[in-house]
């Protein structure tokens, strides 16, 4: 008797393998794909919170460009040529605007032919021909209209040039200058690394940034650790999109100058302790996005 039990319970044991295999196994690949969405939704929340923040300081240097081209003390020692007020000038404005945001910003005064009457931060810079490599510039001097972008020059910031007009007449225009420290700073507040990567074939314009970091064919253009983006493959990269390495996983987005010539990227960076490997890029024109995700 005890030989004819052994058998079914033989059997009863296999199948409770069995299952219980299986069990863990969903439960194994039930838990991955749970981190897997865990993670992707912080992405999102680190692709759209690190846009919004560009487009802030967008608005920021708009708005800081536009009220100085306005200021009648900054006008009037730009109309009589006293380089050494129009320095004292801006600077003072600029301490005062300071106190409004955390943020630091400078600014250049161009002449009506697109050279550097002033900068904010050299007195003894001037008559730089800018129009060679300054498309905003040149733009804003043939439509008399304010814009902002992320731009190329000596270095890449966050841009905002406003005209001077007088009589309809473009006599000069002002430009606020914001780099990428103060986002930098609030998105590490949120647990994001930020990283703004340059086109090194861009360093013959950027000649300031050709000691920073390299990695594949990019610049590091921000202050932050270029080993965090270590064993990513950038070369794979689309318009946007995630991509993993061992340590961290990344949101990214290109971005663009006023030609619509790609520029490079940016990424922002948060903690990958569960390993797990995302690599999705997406091209803008195969999507139905807003447009507003494609950073000018």
């Amino acid at each position: 008797m005890r030989a004819l039990n052994s058998k079914p319970n033989k059997y009863l044991f296999i199948i409770l393998f069995i299952t219980s295999f299986f069990i863990i196994l969903i439960f194994y690949f039930l838990n991955n794909i749970n981190n897997s969405n865990n993670l992707l939704n912080n992405l999102e929340n680190s692709l759209t919170t690190t846009k919004n923040l560009f487009e802030e300081q967008k608005r920021y240097a708009l708005s800081l460009a536009i009220l100085l081209s306005e200021d009648k003390e900054i006008i009037n020692s730009f109309q009589s040529q006293n380089r050494e007020e129009s320095f004292e000038v801006v600077n003072r404005k600029i301490k005062s605007l300071k106190q409004l945001q955390d943020s630091n910003f400078e600014v250049q005064i161009h002449n009506e032919n697109l050279t550097t009457y002033l900068r904010s931060w050299d007195i003894d810079i001037k008559d730089v021909p800018l129009a060679s490599f300054r498309q905003g510039l040149v733009k804003v001097k043939e439509l008399k209209q304010p814009i902002v972008s992320i731009e190329l020059g000596k270095r890449l910031n966050i841009k905002a040039i406003s005209p001077i007009v007088e009589n309809n007449k473009y006599i000069g225009s002002i430009e606020a200058i914001i780099n990428f420290e103060y986002l930098s700073k609030e998105l590490k507040k949120k647990g994001y690394k930020l990283f703004v990567l340059l086109n090194k074939k861009y360093l013959n314009i950027a000649n300031e940034l050709k000691n920073n970091d390299e990695i594949s064919n990019y610049v590091l253009v921000n202050n932050t650790n270029i080993n965090y983006l270590e064993e990513l493959n950038l070369d794979s990269l689309k318009d946007y999109g995630y991509i993993s390495n061992k340590n961290f996983s990344f949101a990214y987005f290109s971005y663009y100058d006023l030609q619509n010539n790609h520029l490079g990227y940016i990424l922002t960076g948060i903690k990958n302790n569960k390993h797990i490997n995302i690599n999705n890029s997406f091209d803008y024109e195969t999507v139905n996005i807003n447009s507003e995700v494609k950073i000018r």
